[in-house]
C-alpha cells in the first residue's frame, strides 16, 4: 500500500511540475499582421481580414485596423522604419515594409506595401512599385500557408480597386 501511495505521489508531482505555462499560449494561431516582426505585437488580427485578392496582392481589412496600422506608420510623421509581418500558426512568412513616397532611392528585394482608403492594404514588390522584374527577393505574398489559411474561410475574394 505505501509503494502505491509513493508512486502515485511521485506521478503526480511529476505532472504538477510539467504543467508550465507556455509563453505563448494565448497567441493565437490564425493569420495576423505583427508589428516590426514582433509575433507578439498584433496589429490586425485575423478576425479583422476581410479578405484577399491573390491576383491583384491587395487585403481588405476593417476599418479600424485599418486605422490601427495607419497609426502604427504616421503616429505624427510617417515612420521609414515600420514594418509588418504577416504570420500563420506564429511563424512569420513573410515582412512588408513601408516607404514613403518620397523615397528618392530604389530598394528591389523587399516587399512594400501602401494603405488604400477606407481599408485596403497593397503589396508590391520592391520601391517604387510597378516593376516586378526588377524585384529581386523572395515573392511569398501568395505562400501556400497563407492561401490555405484564407480559403478555408472563403477569404480569398475579387477587390475591385
Amino acid at each position: 500500500m505505501k509503494t502505491k501511495n509513493l508512486f502515485f505521489l511521485i506521478v503526480l508531482l511529476l505532472g504538477l511540475t510539467n504543467c508550465n505555462k507556455d509563453e505563448n499560449e494565448n497567441i493565437s494561431s490564425e493569420l495576423k499582421f505583427c508589428a516590426n516582426g514582433d509575433i507578439t505585437n498584433v496589429v490586425v488580427n485575423y478576425e479583422e481580414i476581410i479578405g484577399y485578392d491573390s491576383t491583384k496582392h491587395i487585403f481588405r481589412i476593417k476599418e479600424s485596423a485599418w486605422d490601427k496600422l495607419k497609426n502604427e506608420i504616421t503616429p505624427v510623421t510617417p515612420d521609414p522604419n515600420f514594418e509588418f509581418s504577416v504570420a500563420v500558426d506564429n511563424q512569420i512568412i513573410y515582412t512588408a515594409k513601408y516607404v514613403p513616397g518620397y523615397y528618392s532611392y530604389s530598394i528591389d528585394d523587399i516587399i512594400t506595401f501602401n494603405l488604400g482608403v477606407p481599408d485596403l492594404i497593397y503589396l508590391e514588390l520592391g520601391y517604387p512599385g510597378g516593376a516586378p522584374e526588377l524585384f529581386t527577393g523572395e515573392d511569398l505574398r501568395n505562400d501556400l500557408r497563407v492561401i490555405n489559411q484564407l480559403q478555408a474561410d472563403n477569404k480569398i475574394i475579387e477587390i475591385e480597386d
